[in-house]
């Protein structure tokens, strides 16, 4: 591994180029992104089902709103929707092991960044699941009665208030995943001087809060916009070869979780990109992988 010849340019990039150099990266290692996201979001699939699938039963439908069939499908969207937006950053967590691997390697061993992530699991599941809510929003549907009505308190209020805050985190602190995974910082140290992951998470992310606030709010209208085009993607199939444009309960227990965890690998890539130019930009992260590659030149000939 020479840490001066990565297989990403490291050099500075505008959000433009990222988004697009996203593209290229997904193309170039499209299966190991593709196993390694779906790894992290199939287990999250099956807990959302099991969650909130109820609410596109017919049998609920037909009792609670046979004359209204749009708002059990609305509630479902709703719900769904703010899960996923809440989960995303913990499904990630296997691709980003591996993009931070397939830098300085040709090929990363996928065993490698399994069991990579699990040894930093424990750190991963304070960041993700309890600092940043998703084991409360977990805990908030399942105390969502079961066919019943819109429950605005929980559902309107609550695990909106949930969902914002957890975006809000993400915008100002995108990269605690990459933070955790690949630069395996401890969460707590008995040495004052010892850079933790709150610690390290302010020097990278505080320089730039306008910058990120910035980028996040750039990057939640192309969510939606993309998460709804692959929807419309995939309803447009269905329409040419069914030749019904109706857009069934299968579809929208299916095909729409489907369509938001999509949008959700590519933006992981975009998000780890982002990583790496705001080390380039702040931190001159290319000089330092320069020094480091010579540095170690040096101790092998000295020997």
């Amino acid at each position: 591994m020479q840490l001066d010849n990565t297989h990403i340019a490291v050099k500075e990039r505008n959000l433009v180029d990222i988004c697009d150099l996203s593209l290229h990266v997904m193309r170039h290692y499209w299966r190991p992104i593709v196993l390694t996201s779906l790894a992290g979001a199939v287990p999250l699939m099956v807990v959302n089902h099991l969650l909130i699938g109820w609410m596109m039963d017919l049998q609920y439908r037909d009792a609670y709103f046979y004359l209204d069939e749009g708002a059990a499908i609305a509630r479902y969207v709703w719900d769904m929707s703010l899960l996923i937006a809440i989960e995303a950053p913990l499904a990630s967590i296997f691709a980003t092991a591996y993009l931070g691997q397939a830098v300085f390697v040709d090929q990363p061993q996928i065993r490698d960044v399994f069991r990579d992530v699990l040894r930093m699991f424990p750190r991963v599941a304070w960041c993700q699941l309890l600092v940043r809510g998703i084991l409360p929003a977990w805990l908030l549907m399942w105390a969502v009665p079961r066919y019943g009505d819109f429950e605005f308190g929980i559902e309107g209020m609550l695990f909106l208030m949930l969902a914002a805050y957890a975006v809000l985190v993400r915008v100002f602190r995108p990269f605690i995943n990459e933070i955790v995974l690949l630069e395996r910082n401890p969460l707590r140290s008995r040495d004052p001087g010892s850079m933790t992951v709150a610690r390290r998470s302010a020097q990278l992310h505080g320089p730039s809060s306008a910058d990120l606030f910035t980028q996040g709010l750039g990057m939640s209208l192309l969510t939606v916009c993309l998460a709804t085009a692959m929807f419309g993607t995939f309803v447009f199939l269905k329409g040419v070869l069914s030749n019904s444009w109706k857009v069934t309960p299968f579809m929208l227990l299916y095909a729409m979780p489907l369509a938001c965890w999509l949008v959700a690998i590519y933006l992981n890539v975009v998000r780890f990109l982002r990583y790496l130019d705001l080390r380039i930009r702040h931190e001159g992260w290319e000089v330092e992988l320069r020094l480091r590659a010579e540095a170690g030149r040096m101790a092998g000939k000295a020997f």
